[in-house]
């Protein structure tokens, strides 16, 4: 019975010794695997970073640099060539690149979707002797993207679908090769699942915190994000259903305008972004070593999920360009040329706006209030207007984080009421109620805002009596208009 006993005993404390003994040498791995990654995100920074590659201005050597070492990186970590038999897709005459490389997944079926990951490569280059490295901006994204695939090819028997790794060049310019991939996407665009964008998260420390913006737009998004047991300790995750930065765009925009999932993964702007300041050296590593372990488990928990979708939803700055855009205007200008040198006039106002969208042509239809002041040598003069500006206009695709469109047309304005020096205007005998004139002039839109940068010319005569020198005819008046659209 004593034998029996201590053979029990002998036998617990050998196998709990074994599983103390497991327990601690997995510890010890994982400790190993995070200061190797550490190391290899340090290296990947600090090189991208670095003054040899001046900031990286898209369509420079100093780009072709960084693209050379993410496709020597591809090429040691062994991930797949996406294209026949090279890592980079060319465009605009060759002068820029974006370096592709793919992971195929284990699925007879699911291997043929994707999820792409990407990083944009390029940053704003140097001037007047200061170099903008782009520590945070974007070596980390990339520096993040290149070791994830690692990671994920390590763990490859584990996908069922195929992951894309994208480093992408001219982001900077307006998201030019991210565009350009999407644009020449040669399979259905369905069997692109979900698209990733890691733009400036080495900067954990200082915010607090890992945004997954876009979780919305796939079923079940916070779910799996958020999941717990992906999620490694130590790091604090949070989801944010849409992109909502009004002036803050990364690569998910062009691929979310052809209604794709998307994820914006960032620490925020904490960094010095965009200045000589983003340096290497400020970069959080041991926040990015947990944000790309979570991005692996992340990556691989969609390529596992045979249900996963699209919720059907987006960012309001996301939807794809509608027949007709209606908004709601608000007008301030001034004057910028007068024969006579009027001094500079007070103009504001308020109304609506619509335009029907034709591809690349647009009809822009305005209906506003202005209120105009104005001072000349014989007086100063205020009109209350009701003006209808109509102008055919020319503009970019909408895959563009910014739309620019140039517009020229006419206007008809109506003066319901004015004072002249005091005095109330005789539209009965001296003044024109009506004017006609030209429009021209500039706009940006970021969605759901529009900047209008407008000028007008007179073509009619404030006063009734022909041929009378006065003044008011003779200029250009330069006006902006914000429009929120719905």
């Amino acid at each position: 019975m004593n034998n029996k006993t201590n053979s029990k005993t002998l036998f617990f404390w050998m196998f709990r010794s074994a599983l103390i003994y497991l327990f601690m040498f997995s510890a010890i791995l994982s400790a190993y695997g995070q200061t190797i990654l550490k190391e290899k995100l340090e290296q990947h920074v600090y090189t991208l970073a670095s003054d040899e590659m001046q900031g990286r201005r898209a369509g420079t050597r100093y780009a072709r640099m960084a693209a050379d070492y993410i496709v020597n990186q591809f090429v040691e970590i062994g991930i797949d060539t996406f294209f026949d038999d090279s890592y980079l897709q060319f465009f605009f005459h060759n002068r820029f690149q974006n370096v592709v490389g793919v992971i195929h997944g284990n699925d007879p079926v699911l291997k043929n979707e994707y999820i792409i990951v990407g990083a944009h490569f390029d940053h704003v280059g140097s001037s007047f002797g200061r170099i903008g490295n782009g520590a945070d901006d974007n070596a980390s994204g990339v520096a993040a993207m290149i070791e994830l695939g690692r990671e994920l090819l390590r763990n490859q028997s584990n996908l069922k679908r195929s992951v894309i790794l994208i480093a992408f060049d001219a982001e900077e310019m307006g998201l030019v090769g991210s565009t350009h991939f999407i644009d020449h996407w040669e399979a259905p665009l369905e069997n692109i699942k979900l698209m990733v964008s890691l733009d400036m998260v080495g900067w954990y420390q200082a915010s607090g915190m890992v945004e997954y913006a876009g979780s919305g737009t796939m079923l079940r998004g916070n779910e799996i994000i958020l999941d717990p047991q992906i999620i490694p300790e130590g790091l604090n995750v949070v989801t944010k259903n849409f992109e909502s930065k009004i002036f803050l765009g990364t690569d998910t925009h062009p691929f979310a305008v052809k209604r794709i999932p998307t994820i914006f993964v960032s620490t925020g702007l904490k960094s010095p972004f965009h200045t000589s300041r983003d340096e290497a050296h400020l970069i959080d590593y041991n926040g990015m070593t947990l944000i790309v372990e979570h991005l692996a488990n992340f990556i691989e928990a969609v390529s596992q999920d045979e249900d996963f979708r699209s919720s059907g939803r987006l960012s309001r700055k996301h939807k794809p360009r509608q027949l007709v855009d209606f908004g709601v205007s608000f007008i301030n200008g001034t004057s910028i040329y007068d024969y006579f040198k009027s001094e500079p006039y007070l103009f504001f106002g308020t109304g609506l706006m619509t335009q029907l969208n034709f591809g690349s042509f647009a009809v822009r239809l305005e209906l506003f209030y202005s209120y105009i002041r104005e001072t000349h040598s014989f007086g100063t003069m205020s009109t209350n207007n009701l003006t209808i500006p109509l102008n055919l206009v020319l503009q970019t695709p909408d895959h563009y984080f910014i739309v620019v469109d140039i517009f020229y047309g006419g206007y008809y304005s109506y003066r319901f009421s004015g004072k002249l020096g005091g005095e109330l205007m005789d539209f009965d005998n001296t003044f024109n109620r009506g004017e006609f004139g030209i429009t021209f002039g500039l706009s940006y839109t970021t969605k759901p805002f529009k900047l209008i940068f407008c000028s007008r010319i007179p073509l009619t005569d404030i006063f009734q009596s022909t041929g009378v020198n006065n003044g008011f005819t003779r200029k250009i008046i330069s006006y902006n208009v914000i429009s929120f659209t719905f």
